[in-house]
């Protein structure tokens, strides 16, 4: 559908092999099926690296040239990197392993398309050259992030009408959580024009003067160590940022709160220069206790710390990311003159600054998370916003578990002792076995990773102002041991809800809404090439709202096994308060398939198909059997 309805330009071949023989080098793959078959007409890139890999990682050939040889014959046209269809490719074509024509023919279809971008005609024929740098981030580019934010966000649960908040019931709220304050981005964000919304400043914005918005900084007991700021840095630090290594010619310049520099698990920033960079922190540290305190500089490159003239940290070179730790005397109420110095070469880059308060701190704290537990007491209400970021799954970084980490987990169990009247917040881009949270926080939103306009989409969902309605696009298991190995690829083995056959966590489709709506008068008619599956939804509710309805197909037995459901067609119903709406989604025919291996294509059965009409795959609402017959 994507290639042959969506007319896709381009298609990137994966990694790893397909019946034995690498997607980058696989001609029945990359020809066969996608151009013929398929009627692809665009060009094929690699992922990054690809062709490399075919010698070095899976040893699938023993030089580059031959690797250059195979991938251009398959149909591979461009290589996304410089590793073999530069030197290795014309090392091969003057051995006569590639031809003039096989170069021709890669090189074609990647210059139609540049031409279909109008990249070589006359700028002012180009109509795309007309419109000005000013429409990116403008009025109606904000209101389309928002909208995409809102539509995105699943209510996992709500119980006893914890939500919508009240605003004549919930007086004061405390914004707490590692995603609280971070507007979160998932891997391969662009840098927004726009300043981000993150959820603690979409609900300052939301609650204005009525509500009391009580924040505390997150900070992690896992290891003891919490970054230095607020009062400990009365006059915040000036950062300084070079776009050389070496802290030389005039920098960029702005106030900070902290040292927590990580733009890879971070907003994106465009104030910050690209690496390679070089950064200096100044400014005043006031200890409040008198006493040891432990300071830890993690870094991917060169650091130096120094306290007044004092040089504690010197690890100015090159290398992977190191953790530097040294012990210090700091009195009370003294201000110490802080600098720390750091440079990246083009690697991951990270700079961050904490230390360890100590033990005679600790006992006057409330508890080992900062101010978190003072002001849960303190406040109506709690919003823990909890999740996941790049430093614990990106590309080339997975999760070994698919639970919330443990600091976290701890966290959220500690606070809702103290205040029990909790709200989490989910900020991730995959799924998490949140068990704990399912038999005890009263109310639970995923927000995904929900872009520049995230924190107000989040704070109008939270007070009702919008009714959510996203539904899950995946399964939330209760642990991986409900599941296959990952290597094991056969999916009809318990794998997705079209073959799992326990109870999820919240399963595929799952969404709640702060209404109710009610389905009736099922039809399933034969148009041809297409069936249509008609219902009436009605909103039974006190709020206008949107439904997304869903139509799953289990097929007539074909003596194989084939999936207990399959959603084969959904639509997002806008539906006012008392409204009886006519849905109707149609089907196409060929889409009612499966793959029969003795004839080696897809066949529509004859026979009895089962339709079924929810509001998630194990929410089924209505049921109708449709007769296909030949």
């Amino acid at each position: 559908m994507c290639v042959r309805e969506g007319k896709a330009a381009s298609i990137m071949s994966a990694y790893n092999a397909l019946n034995d023989v690498p997607c980058t080098a696989n001609p029945w793959l990359l020809t066969k099926v996608l151009r013929e078959d398929w009627g692809f007409n665009g060009y094929v890139v690699s992922d990054c690296g690809g062709p490399g890999l075919l010698v070095s990682a899976m040893n699938y050939v023993k030089t580059k040239e031959t690797a250059a040889t195979l991938s251009i014959k398959a149909g591979l046209d461009l290589e996304c990197g410089d590793d073999v269809y530069i030197e290795p490719l014309l090392n091969a074509y003057n051995q006569y392993m590639v031809s003039q024509a096989d170069i021709d023919s890669a090189t074609y279809r990647v210059i139609r398309v540049r031409m279909h971008l109008g990249l070589f005609d006359d700028p002012s024929l180009n109509p795309y050259s007309k419109i000005p740098v000013s429409v990116i981030g403008s009025e109606k580019h904000k209101e389309l992030a928002l909208e995409a934010a809102r539509q995105s966000i699943v209510l996992l649960k709500n119980e006893k009408n914890t939500l919508p908040i009240d605003p004549r019931k919930v007086r004061s709220i405390t914004i707490v959580g590692i995603n609280a304050a971070n507007s979160e981005f998932g891997d391969y964000s662009g840098a927004p024009v726009n300043e981000p919304v993150s959820v603690l400043q979409g609900l300052r914005n939301r609650a204005g003067d009525r509500i009391k918005i009580v924040h505390a900084p997150w900070k992690s007991a896992k290891d003891g160590m919490e970054l230095i700021q607020g009062d400990n840095f009365p006059e915040g630090l000036k950062a300084e940022y070079f776009d050389n290594m070496e802290l030389q010619e005039t920098p960029k310049v702005r106030r900070e709160e902290w040292i927590n520099f990580e733009p890879a698990n971070q907003a994106p920033d465009p104030f910050l220069p690209a690496s390679p960079l070089s950064v200096r922190w100044t400014g005043k540290l006031r200890p409040t206790v008198t006493e040891t305190y432990t300071f830890n500089f993690s870094f991917d490159d060169g650091c130096r710390f120094r306290l007044d003239d004092t040089l504690l940290i010197d690890k100015w070179h090159s290398g992977g990311i190191s953790i530097d730790t040294v012990s210090v005397y700091l009195e009370a109420g003294k201000e110490y003159d802080l600098k720390a110095e750091y440079y990246d070469d083009r690697n991951y880059t990270l700079a961050r600054l904490q230390w360890r308060v100590p033990e005679v701190a600790k006992k006057e704290r409330i508890d080992l998370y900062g101010e978190a537990g003072k002001a849960a007491r303190e406040c109506d209400m709690v919003i823990a916003v909890l999740g996941i970021n790049k430093t614990i799954e990106r590309e080339g970084k997975d999760r070994n578990d698919i639970f919330l980490p443990e600091d976290q987990q701890e966290f959220i169990e500690e606070i809702y002792k103290i205040n029990p009247n909790t709200v989490v917040v989910i900020v991730a881009g995959s799924s998490l076995a949140l068990n704990w949270m399912y038999e005890n926080i009263p109310a639970i939103v995923s927000a995904w990773y929900p872009g520049e306009q995230g924190g107000r989409a989040v704070a109008e969902v939270l007070f009702g102002d919008y009714n959510p309605a996203g539904r899950l696009p995946l399964t939330y298991y209760n642990s991986l041991d409900e599941l296959p190995p990952f290597d094991d690829y056969d999916i009809t083995r318990g794998r997705t809800y079209q073959y799992f056959t326990g109870t999820p966590l919240y399963p595929f489709g799952y969404g709640l809404s702060y209404i109710t709506f009610q389905y009736s008068k099922p039809e399933v008619k034969d148009l041809g090439e297409e069936i249509m599956v008609s219902f009436h939804v009605k909103n039974t509710g006190k709020y206008d709202g949107d439904e997304v309805s869903q139509v799953y197909v289990k097929l007539p037995d074909v003596g194989v096994i084939t999936p207990a459901k399959e959603l084969k067609g959904f639509q997002r119903s806008s539906i006012r308060k008392g409204e009886n709406k006519l849905v109707e989604i149609p089907v196409k025919k060929e889409l009612l398939r499966y793959w029969n291996e003795e004839s080696g294509r897809f066949i529509t059965p004859e026979g009895t198909y089962t339709i079924m009409i929810g509001s998630s795959s194990s929410d089924i609402k209505l049921s109708q059997t449709f007769s296909l017959r030949r």
